[in-house]
């Protein structure tokens, strides 16, 4: 039975990172893995520990009851209010509209989205902040207005 158990999770394990369009390699260097250990989860040899499990929960919103039992979606239902506040773009408000739904309905889309800022140049580094501060300034700015 557990050697069942661990060859199911090494299966969706796979598709999982498959999903997220990762290699073995890349999932051992995201996640601080060795890729020996990895490759013997995929294979169903073990089982994953609990830092990798909480990982995945955190970093790409993955139902862990999925992982384990099969049972439910591969990730866990967006909040609908995650994207509050982000939606005045001027004229790009409809490119970022369909990105953002695209990233929510197509877990690949966002993963590599993320892969891409994750990659981004070190030079760029400021530029990314600026834009993080402005949003956020524009948040306190939306909530201050709607509590006076």
């Amino acid at each position: 039975m557990k050697d069942k158990l661990k060859k199911e999770i090494g299966c969706r394990m796979q598709q999982l990172r498959k999903t997220i369009g990762f290699t073995q390699d890349k999932m051992t260097t995201y996640f601080d893995i060795g890729r020996a250990n990895y490759s013997r989860i995929e294979r169903g040899d073990i089982f994953p520990n609990p830092r990798l499990m909480y990982s995945l929960k955190k970093e790409f919103n993955v139902s862990l009851d999925w992982v384990i039992t099969g049972e439910g979606g591969m990730f866990l239902p967006e909040d609908a209010e995650g994207t509050r506040g982000y939606w005045d773009f001027g004229s790009h408000n409809r490119e970022i509209k369909d990105l953002l739904y695209h990233m929510k309905h197509i877990p690949m889309i966002l993963h590599q989205v993320l892969g891409f800022f994750l990659n981004y140049r070190e030079s760029n580094k400021q530029v990314i902040q600026e834009l993080l501060d402005t949003t956020q300034t524009i948040n306190e700015e939306e909530r201050i207005a709607q509590s006076g």
